[in-house]
């Protein structure tokens, strides 16, 4: 049993001030928020070993029947804060507001993210910021990224931290000393982006703790989106292009949005914006609008984003870089915990990445087509186990959301999911992107309904009937400024 070394594991929940930041007074009451540490093995090999500590969080269901099941929240990165990220914003998730219906919410910070243990090279981030912002030539930048992994793996090394310690497998295991740890039976999982990997690797290896799976916009092991994801960001924007031009509106308001993103990168990367002492690439400003167009409640304004960027609107460029340029778009990043995950379950890249820049050369720029390989051959070198790759087969209920327009997990990536999930049911949402799951009543309704029973047939017909995308002329400026909560 995959699992049996957790056994001799006696977990408990030690409770601790939550410490919220920008929550009025008596909002943990309120909601009925719990913080606390639960130490796990930093090795789940050696139960003698050391531990280390995650920080979680329980939050009271909603009604006034709670169910002895409750839902787990597993964030995407890997590398983003949860816990900070998410209780804060309670009264306005809609997210939040369905899993907590009768069921008590449980979230956590991966291990090395947030405020869980252990602090993976906390300036990393600053400093690969610090290094975009230069406008260095692709080559350039690679290289002075390159060096500060390696500076990070020597710190690392000096403090005694191994990398080796960080997986999507250990993730899993974590997450079965907090069941235990927290009382709980059995619960259901909720997962979206990278935590959907998360999930699925639970669904192996856990399968008597699961009563059912959300995937809000699956990431499977065997997925060709962990060797690149150039293809699929070319993919999300030329499937809103397509749309834009199939509304008589949106055509002439707009025209051709593919050919409009590609000559302004062109233009930003030969000649970058000067924005005081940093200088704006067209690689930065595609990473910037990247998550304008990853939100399904943004990216009815990336056909205006790119539109007003192209008619050289350069305020408007520098207020997106700013606003979504500095890798923390979703949350406190860990860097340095999301690498040392990614690099041994994506495998080689390169050959992907020159192929993928076949299809999208714009896009993909001029980054060396070895330059993950190289990193990771610094950072953390090795793969991870072949099966680990292999697709998910199980029998637990499953409700798996893709959107048309995801820059992130394409389409192909839900079928994929899917193939060998015996109660897997498919939902595709048209002009929604990212984590379509709360976008509209008819999507949010069809969640409740399979928690409420996951095992029975779903009610898709609503999904046919929705409304085409309505892209934004105006409102842009209200929603980069600096004081829109």
């Amino acid at each position: 049993m995959i699992l049996a070394a957790l056994a001799a594991t006696v977990a408990t929940f030690q409770s601790a001030p939550c410490r919220l930041e920008n929550v009025p007074a008596g909002y943990e009451k309120k909601h009925g928020i719990e913080c606390g540490w639960i130490s796990v093995p930093r090795d789940h090999g050696k139960t003698d070993g050391k531990s280390i500590r995650l920080w979680v969080a329980r939050v009271r269901g909603t009604g006034t029947a709670r169910l002895a099941d409750p839902v787990l929240y597993i964030n995407g990165g890997p590398g983003i804060a949860t816990v900070d990220s998410m209780l804060p914003h309670l009264e306005e998730s809609q997210s939040a507001a369905l899993l907590r219906e009768g069921r008590d919410l449980i979230l956590f910070d991966q291990r090395g993210s947030g405020r869980s243990e252990e602090r993976l090279c906390p300036d990393l981030a600053g400093r690969l910021n610090e290094i975009a912002s230069q406008g260095l030539a692709p080559a350039g930048q690679s290289e002075r990224e390159l060096a500060a992994f390696a500076d990070c793996k020597a710190s690392l090394e000096t403090e005694g931290i191994n990398l080796g310690a960080y997986s999507t497998r250990t993730t899993v295991r974590d997450m079965d000393v907090i069941r235990r740890a927290m009382g709980v039976e059995q619960w259901n999982l909720a997962a979206i982006s990278y935590g959907t990997l998360v999930a699925l690797d639970a669904m192996r290896v856990s399968t008597g703790s699961i009563r059912s799976v959300i995937l809000n916009s699956p990431y499977p092991p065997n997925s060709a989106s962990w060797a690149e994801q150039i293809t699929a960001v070319g993919a999300g924007f030329a499937a809103i292009d397509r749309e834009c031009a199939a509304q008589p509106s949106c055509r002439a308001r707009f025209g051709a949005l593919g050919m409009k993103l590609e000559e302004t990168l062109a233009r930003l990367e030969n000649t970058p914006l000067q924005d005081g002492d940093k200088r704006i690439t067209g690689r930065q400003f595609m990473k910037a609008l990247w998550p304008l167009a990853v939100r399904s409640a943004t990216v009815k304004y990336v056909p205006l984003a790119i539109d007003r960027a192209h008619s050289g609107d350069t305020e408007l460029v520098k207020k997106i870089v700013a606003a979504f340029g500095g890798g923390g778009s979703f949350g406190d990043y860990s860097p340095a915990q999301a690498h040392a995950i990614m690099c041994p379950e994506s495998g080689r890249t390169a050959e992907w990445f020159a192929r993928a820049r076949e299809r999208y050369p714009v896009i993909a720029g001029q980054d060396p087509d070895d330059r993950w390989d190289r990193l990771c051959a610094t950072f953390r070198p090795g793969f991870v186990e072949a099966s680990f790759l292999a697709p998910v087969e199980s029998d637990i209920p499953t409700l798996i959301y893709f959107g048309s327009f995801d820059p992130a997990t394409p389409e192909i990536d839900a079928y994929q999911t899917a193939r060998l999930l015996s109660r897997a049911t498919l939902i595709g949402v048209s002009g929604a992107s990212h984590g379509p799951m709360v976008v509209d009543a008819c999507t949010s309704d069809i969640a409740r309904s399979f928690l409420a029973t996951p095992r029975a047939n779903i009610d898709r017909t609503c999904i046919a009937r929705r409304s085409a995308i309505a892209f934004a002329t105006d409102g842009l400026d209200e929603l980069l400024s600096p004081n829109k909560e």
